[in-house]
């Protein structure tokens, strides 16, 4: 096990549409190391970032007029064309990344709560 330098902890509105998402769709499995805590939610750790997403009852099922919340995080997979077909699958909307300079690719998806992810290959 990769040592966790690294922990992002983000509100949910929605925890099934949230496991949904991350499982369903990007194929993570949870972390086996999630504190016991009288919290709903989920942890995975990706290498060796830990990303917490914590159920907010108060946030609402709309977004409606709210601020959609732009926390960028990367996260690496080996298979980048593998993701692209299975967000393509799920019809889920994406956009594709590629800087001049380095001629890195990644790719940038919105989860259900609107937290902007840029996929990126894995180095």
């Amino acid at each position: 096990m990769e040592t966790i330098t690294n922990c992002i902890v983000l509100e949910v509105r929605n925890l099934k549409e949230t496991l949904y998402f991350y499982e369903g769709i990007l194929g993570f499995q949870p972390s086996r190391h999630r504190p016991q805590l009288h919290v709903p939610g989920v942890w995975y750790d990706i290498g060796a970032t830990r990303i917490c997403f914590v159920l907010n009852r108060e946030k609402g099922g709309d977004f409606g007029e709210e601020v959609p919340s732009y926390i960028n995080f990367s996260l690496p997979f080996c298979d980048m064309e593998k993701v692209r077909k299975k967000l393509e699958f799920y019809c889920v909307s994406f956009q594709e990344l590629e800087s001049c300079k380095t001629e890195k690719r990644g790719i940038i998806v919105h989860d259900p709560d609107q937290y902007r992810i840029l996929i990126a290959p894995k180095e």
